[in-house]
């Protein structure tokens, strides 16, 4: 029989770990809340539609390579 060996049926869980949940769960409500605000005040500049768009360039045609032999001289 050792010292700290306890009845089950005696230990049950206390008040502090339930209150410790609790506000840990306040906090994380909290803190998103908190987020959520401060990412609607991110302003994003929206893309300038008052200019026309540049004549579209026309692609150039590749030149052709030729193989090589592998030959280094």
């Amino acid at each position: 029989m050792s010292v700290l060996e306890l009845d089950p049926n005696v230990v049950q869980p206390g008040w502090t770990p339930l209150i410790i949940t609790v506000g840990l769960g306040l906090a994380v409500v909290l803190l998103y809340l908190s987020m959520r605000k401060q990412f609607r005040r991110i302003n994003i500049p929206a893309p300038e539609t008052d200019q026309p768009d540049p004549a579209p360039v026309e692609p150039s045609t590749p030149t052709p390579v030729e193989p090589s032999t592998g030959s280094s001289t």
